[in-house]
């Protein structure tokens, strides 16, 4: 039957062939999208490696910034110190740091880095003491930065698993030298659990590394972005406070508060509106597709009523009638998904494994299948209905 059927549809491959080309693209864009929706749940489902509740964000910045030459101490650092030590004499703030690129913040510093060979692409920040307690980091090993630091002789940095295992492998990071060739010797005093700084919708491993800025011993510029961890249920209105306090401190600074969670959501809305809209048009897309399908199946059964008709009359029944329809078009969404599954299972030579796992390409690969056998047939229900209704005097009438 199913060799039958498949010579039914290579004689009419003429007409045919808009309907394959129809399913063939629709199946690519169905996989699209699942794999997108796919990336992103299996991402939403990992941990991010910090607490962004009761997390404030103070912005400071001068206002008319002095010319700085590389190297020479940001005439910020005493202003931002002076700032944190007050933050922190509040009895409503747990602990405060500074940040150069805090999370959701819309900012990002990348940087290509190599050791023995290996070329690891990673995400860096510039933080003080407090940072780790503020963001609730989990540590793995090592310490986190302390006030002696300043007399060490290296620069030391922490490291977030990720980059502990893209950089040094199964070799313990602690002690090592992070980048052989760079004139700055920066050690590995530390490990915190796998930290992604863009949150829920950023890739599993964003490699992180944490560099140690001094704000006693200042070189070059500081971080501008003051962290404040605030006890649970802190009123609103200390906000005020905050603000009260910084221009009476450092009242040349201009100051921008913003609350971490408040944060998450602007980022979030901002870098999930796209997706949102691409699948409202691929609704509407498949949905077109859907209803030209249902139309020219429907016209070509109108067209068969006489060979319908003579089956009928041979003896066959109105659902061995209409299981031959659907069976076509099983067989047509079949020739072009198989096209379309030729072309998608090439795309791990490009790379797309750094983007999705092998398990959600996979999974995108079956539910795109699913989706478009399951429209398919949807499309076909009616028109083999009325393939099913075609009595063999239809044929004797037909002309």
């Amino acid at each position: 039957m199913i060799r039958h059927l498949f010579k039914m549809v290579w004689h009419r491959k003429g007409a045919n062939a808009l309907l394959m080309v129809e399913i063939f693209f629709s199946f690519l864009v169905v996989f699209g999208v699942l794999t997108i929706a796919g990336a992103l749940i299996a991402r939403w489902r990992q941990p991010i490696g910090f607490q962004y509740n009761d997390v404030w964000v103070v912005r400071v910045s001068a206002t008319a910034a002095p010319e700085q030459e590389y190297g020479e101490a940001d005439p910020l650092a005493p202003a931002i110190a002076g700032l944190i030590r007050e933050f922190k004499s509040f009895p409503q703030v747990v602990d405060a740091g500074a940040s150069d690129t805090p999370a959701y913040g819309n900012s990002t510093s990348e940087g290509v880095w190599r050791r023995h060979g290996r070329k690891v692409t990673l995400k860096r920040d510039q933080v003080t003491e407090g940072f780790a307690n503020v963001m609730q980091l989990k540590m793995l090993r090592g310490r986190w930065f302390r006030p002696e630091d300043d007399a060490l002789n290296y620069r030391p940095v922490v490291i977030d698993a990720d980059l502990a295992q893209a950089f040094f492998g199964e070799e313990d990071p602690i002690g090592k030298k992070l980048d052989e060739n760079d004139k700055v010797e920066d050690r590995v005093v530390g490990i915190v659990a796998p930290y992604r700084k863009d949150g829920e919708i950023s890739r599993i491993a964003e490699n992180q590394l944490f560099i140690r800025k001094s704000l006693t011993k200042p070189s070059g510029r500081v971080p501008d972005n003051i962290l404040v961890r605030v006890q649970p249920g802190t009123p609103v209105d200390f906000e005020r406070t905050l603000l009260d306090r910084t221009h009476a401190v450092a009242p040349g600074l201009v100051v921008h508060l913003r609350r971490m969670d408040r944060m998450r959501d602007t980022f979030l809305r901002t870098h999930l509106a796209p997706i949102l809209v691409l699948a409202i048009v691929v609704l509407f897309l498949i949905s077109m597709v859907a209803l030209g399908l249902t139309g020219v199946l429907w016209q070509t059964v109108t067209r068969r009523t006489r060979e319908i008709g003579l089956r009928r009359a041979l003896g066959a029944s109105g659902s061995a009638v209409r299981w031959q329809v659907l069976g076509e078009v099983a067989v047509l969404a079949t020739l072009a998904v198989v096209v379309g599954v030729a072309i998608v299972v090439q795309l791990p030579l490009l790379g797309i494994f750094a983007l999705v796992s092998p398990a959600v390409f996979t999974l995108a690969i079956g539910a795109a299948l699913a989706v478009i056998y399951a429209i398919t047939l949807l499309c076909g229900a009616y028109p083999s209905w009325l393939a099913s209704a075609v009595e063999p005097a239809e044929a004797l009438r037909y002309e």
